[in-house]
């Protein structure tokens, strides 16, 4: 199939609300509308990030940690480290409560990486070995 035709395909199923679109850099990455709610493709969107992923994964394996204790694990600095938090807030994926720092629904972020793990599954493997390499 010719470019020009899969964009012209893509461009009909966004417009009658089949997929959708959010851009990524210099990427445009679609989502299945119908069986996927906003918040997963939120998280699907922040698992492509190896910051946001390592951040998640950290948080997912403790329930909660202190935001300090948490950066220093990710090796971010304190720039990376707020603008990565920050996003991963205004999504709505994590809360901080004082100086601590959880996930809202452990339960959708697990349920929304299995539905999406196949598409990005290298990127997955890659920052499972950074993850246990860190400890």
């Amino acid at each position: 199939m010719a470019v020009g035709q899969l964009e012209y395909h893509l461009y009909q199923l966004e417009k009658n609300g089949k997929i959708s679109s959010k851009r990524d850099g210099r990427y445009k990455r679609y989502f299945v509308s119908e069986s996927t709610s906003a918040l997963e493709k939120k998280i699907a969107y922040h698992m492509r990030n190896k910051k946001s992923r390592d951040i998640i994964f950290r948080l997912l394996r403790s329930s909660h940690e202190e935001a300090e204790q948490l950066r220093k694990k990710t090796r971010l600095n304190q720039k990376e480290f707020d603008m990565t938090a920050n996003a991963l807030m205004d999504d709505m994926i994590l809360k901080f409560e004082g100086s601590e720092i959880y996930i809202v629904e452990p339960d959708l972020v697990k349920n929304a990486i299995k539905k999406v793990k196949t598409s990005f599954l290298n990127e997955l493997a890659e920052s499972l070995i950074d993850f246990l390499d860190s400890e």
